[in-house]
């Protein structure tokens, strides 16, 4: 499974309980040392691991039985609006999450199951369901 989503611990309790449910290792893409441990990890059965940067996520994306998208807020709600405002003001935030790629598996992957989980009600309801 492939999940991608804003850093925070929305994301960290995602990846902690699907893999704990799952009873899989959970695998940071950025504790991976490079193509190596990518492809590794690729080849091995049964992980959870987050969108990784372009060259790692194609090959991620390939044996991934699963990917799921988080989003914290509602796209277009005012709270959202603000909190996108802030985050483009300060220097050190994260940049905000390019999808392009998850919006273009339908094309390149039809046959991947994809989830795009939209706010916290969501993503609560697909854990409980899924696991």
């Amino acid at each position: 499974m492939v999940v991608a989503g804003a850093t925070g611990p929305v994301l960290t309790g995602f990846l902690e309980r699907v893999a704990t449910a799952l009873d899989v290792p959970l695998v940071p893409v950025t504790e991976l040392a490079g193509p190596a441990e990518v492809e590794a990890l690729a080849a091995f059965d049964g992980w959870v691991t987050t969108a990784a940067p372009e060259g790692a996520l194609a090959e991620l994306v390939e044996r991934a039985d699963l990917v799921v998208v988080l989003l914290n807020e509602e796209p277009g709600s005012f709270r959202g609006r603000v909190r996108r405002t802030v985050r483009r003001m300060r220097a050190d935030a994260p940049a905000e999450l390019d999808l392009a790629w998850f919006d273009a598996l339908a094309l390149t992957r039809p046959e991947l199951a994809t989830v795009r989980l939209v706010g916290n009600p969501a993503i609560e309801a697909w854990v409980s369901d899924c696991c």
